[in-house]
């Protein structure tokens, strides 16, 4: 588990550039959050999710592999080529992630505009009864 600010060191950011991501990305992150004494902490996922987010690599490689091909200037394209297709698979994955949420918030939220249609129906059901109710007694005391 990793504290914002432990967060904000690793990716090379300002705690409130982490904070903002926290925000505009919440429902990708949520389930990679955890807080404990109010203090938030990220799992590893939600490390390397924003590390995606910043654009930074998430770097499988051993650096000692990366280095010697660095030195030896023969495969830093391919590095570079398979860094870049790691990149934005973790973004593809991000955003799958992302779309599930807001499948779930859409489910969510039709299930509540249903709910609160019925609960209008049954208040204008309610609303006809009393105004026949009213009526009703109108023409009682009109006769």
């Amino acid at each position: 588990m990793y504290k914002v600010s432990d967060v904000s060191e690793l990716i090379g950011v300002e705690k409130t550039e982490v904070f903002e991501k926290m925000i505009t990305h919440r429902a990708l992150l949520e389930s990679h959050i955890h807080k404990e004494d109010g203090v938030t902490h990220f799992n590893e996922r939600g490390l390397e999710v924003l590390k995606t987010l910043f654009g930074i690599e998430i770097d499988q490689y051993d650096k000692s592999v990366v280095k010697a091909l660095a030195k030896k200037d023969f495969a830093s394209n391919e590095v570079r080529q398979d860094r870049d297709r790691k990149i934005l698979l973790d973004k593809i994955s991000i955003l799958i992630n992302e779309m599930d949420n807001l499948d779930r918030e859409l489910s969510l939220k039709d299930k509540m505009i249903e709910q609160y249609q019925q609960k209008i129906a049954e208040e204008l059901e309610n609303m006809g009864m009393l105004q026949n109710i009213i009526v009703k007694k109108l023409e009682s005391v009109m006769e």
